[in-house]
């Protein structure tokens, strides 16, 4: 891994059910990312929409093809093109053949010169009732993905994730046998789960694959019925937390090191101790 280390910035922002001021938002604060070096700027889930219902996205899902862009692809390919960057916008809606109703969440990798480079579909859908905060059912609008994706640029190898993924490690652990490196989380984790849960996660999921993390966040109150945890950050393969935007919107800023992932994996082999569980596990019952 002799690669040179390279400059990548996590998003943080409060998007609502403006796309057309969202996008505003995602393309001012890429320019501030780029003006700091990033040769890679991960935008967060909903970067371009966040209304009351899953079901209002529907209005601006697109229909992901180079040669016929929406708004939100055409945004994504600006950003690229002008900074010579690799935009990874963290999830969009992008419509389901033959389904009116349901939108894949999906993660689309753009590369410096505009090209759709790879797109992934989140694989876990959140539906849950959190007692004491809100209640959201992802899949009544949403088609869930069946695939990990892992892509290779500027020396590293991006494993790319979305919000509730972070809860099944065995993805995770999918994409380190892949060869991922670097693993983005893009997100806008609900305030009551993220303040118990986001940190935690995030670098427990840096610790077990060692590998950097970088999680862009929503954060903030997007409307009456949502508000997202924010704490957008990047983690390196020990874990330690090496750059954090809390509150408000902003740019974290850091720099992915090859070197360093080398070094932690090299000095802690797991890799090399890691077994697979091939066989069913042995259950008994100690009567009392």
């Amino acid at each position: 891994m002799g690669s040179a280390p390279v400059t990548i910035a996590a998003v943080q922002m409060c998007s609502t059910d403006d796309l057309a001021a969202n996008l505003a938002t995602c393309k001012r604060l890429a320019a501030q990312a780029a003006a700091a070096g990033a040769k890679i700027i991960v935008l967060p889930e909903c970067f371009a929409f966040l209304g009351s219902r899953e079901g209002d996205k529907m209005a601006i899902a697109e229909t992901i093809d180079d040669a016929h862009p929406g708004p939100i692809v055409e945004t994504l390919q600006a950003i690229a093109t002008e900074h010579r960057a690799v935009v990874i916008g963290g999830g969009l809606p992008e419509r389901v053949p033959g389904d009116d109703q349901r939108a894949y969440n999906t993660a689309l990798v753009v590369g410096p010169g505009g090209e759709l480079a790879a797109r992934y579909r989140k694989i876990h859908l959140f539906d849950v009732d959190i007692p004491g905060g809100a209640t959201l059912r992802e899949s009544d609008a949403t088609a869930p993905g069946d695939a990990g994706l892992v892509v290779r640029t500027h020396g590293v190898s991006l494993g790319i994730t979305i919000c509730y993924d972070v809860r099944f490690p065995e993805l995770y652990r999918r994409l380190w046998h892949a060869g991922a490196d670097v693993l983005l989380v893009p997100a806008a984790f609900t305030a009551h789960t993220g303040a118990a849960h986001w940190h935690l996660l995030l670098r427990t999921r840096a610790i077990e694959n060692q590998a950097y993390v970088v999680a862009a966040a929503q954060g903030g109150r997007h409307n009456a019925k949502r508000e997202s945890y924010g704490h957008a950050l990047v983690a390196d393969p020990w874990g330690t937390i090496v750059g954090e935007q809390a509150e408000g919107e902003g740019v974290v800023i850091a720099t992915i090191d090859p070197a360093e992932i080398a070094r932690v994996r090299r000095n802690m082999p797991c890799a090399m101790h890691a077994v697979t569980y091939d066989r069913p596990l042995d259950v008994a019952i100690a009567s009392a």
